[in-house]
């Protein structure tokens, strides 16, 4: 089925295969939104995961999810609130990591609240960084990744990671050896982040030999000299490889205006991309909802976007 026919029970039910043959019957057509989980949502009482979702979103990852310090904002604290004084409220946002610890089903829990394939966001930093142990690309994290139930798991490199292609390589390699066969790898760099970059052919072979079943990519317009020919030339090596490519929003861009949504969508479209991504730096950790909304109109037209929004999670098949 196609990632918009999609019925709330599908995304319990499939697996790595399932899904990345629904991705390819879509036809250029499936939607990833990356969302900031670690701030307060755009929406008060609403995650910013269950936003992207409500706009249309097929895929949503969750960037700086700490597997040490597991919390949603707009989903855990939506019962709290700040009035309570700050020493109080981050207290109980202790007290409500500490549960979501030994919670083998907190990730389960959240999906049935959103509705979508969720993956997670994982840097494969150098040894001697500094970065936090829970967001890092480590046996111990991609372990609790299978463990808890994500659908995917996106290897790539916030700014100033220090992250750099030979890191992402071995994240890949890892991270196949770990997960198996159940969930979706995707890997590459959207932008000038961490070190080095990986727009050369070499590269690419080498994240898709290790085991990655879609290739990430700026899409055409967002990375200064990234054009729509340089990204189709990219695409077509991916694809004649036998995996996927997703071209991606993440320069802040994703702010941006609709009409810039759109045209990036319609050359991200036209360079053979089978996911557009789109990220988490536009309004307060996500995409703004509109700018959603255009990318989902412009690559599948209203009726597939309307369906996708107004089906309801009790319809069954």
């Amino acid at each position: 089925m196609r990632m918009f026919d999609l019925f709330y029970e599908d995304y319990f039910q499939m697996k790595r295969e399932e899904i990345l043959s629904s991705i390819k019957s879509t036809e250029g057509r499936t939607i990833m939104a990356e969302t900031i989980i670690s701030t307060f949502p755009l929406l008060d009482g609403v995650s910013n995961p269950e936003t992207a979702a409500a706009f249309s979103a097929d895929m949503v990852t969750l960037n700086t999810f700490n597997f040490e310090a597991p919390f949603v904002f707009g989903y855990d604290d939506s019962h709290l609130s700040p009035l309570i004084g700050i020493p109080n409220y981050t207290t109980e946002i202790q007290k409500i990591i500490l549960k979501n610890k030994e919670d083998l089903q907190y990730i389960q829990k959240l999906k049935k609240v959103v509705g979508r394939f969720l993956g997670v966001n994982l840097e494969p930093v150098p040894e001697d960084s500094t970065y936090p142990k829970g967001l890092r690309c480590t046996e111990e994290n991609l372990q609790k990744v299978k463990t808890l139930g994500f659908d995917y798991v996106v290897i790539t490199a916030n700014p100033s990671t220090g992250v750099t292609s030979e890191g992402i390589l071995e994240g890949i390699r890892t991270a196949r050896a770990i997960l198996g066969t159940e969930i979706l790898i995707v890997a590459g760099k959207m932008h000038g982040a961490g070190a080095g970059n990986i727009y050369d052919v070499e590269t690419i072979e080498a994240f898709i030999g290790a085991g990655a079943d879609v290739i990430l990519l700026p899409a055409p317009g967002t990375v200064p000299g990234f054009t729509v020919d340089l990204a189709k030339e990219f695409i077509d090596l991916i694809h004649k490889k036998g995996v996927l490519a997703m071209t991606t929003i993440g320069t802040s861009q994703e702010g941006a205006t609709e009409t810039f949504i759109e045209s990036v969508a319609q050359m991200s479209k036209m360079a053979g991309a089978d996911i557009q991504h789109t990220g988490d730096c536009g309004v307060s950790g996500m995409t703004p909802p509109e700018n959603l909304l255009r990318m989902s109109i412009t690559i599948r037209g209203r009726r597939h976007t309307y369906r996708k929004m107004s089906r309801s999670p009790h319809r069954v098949r």
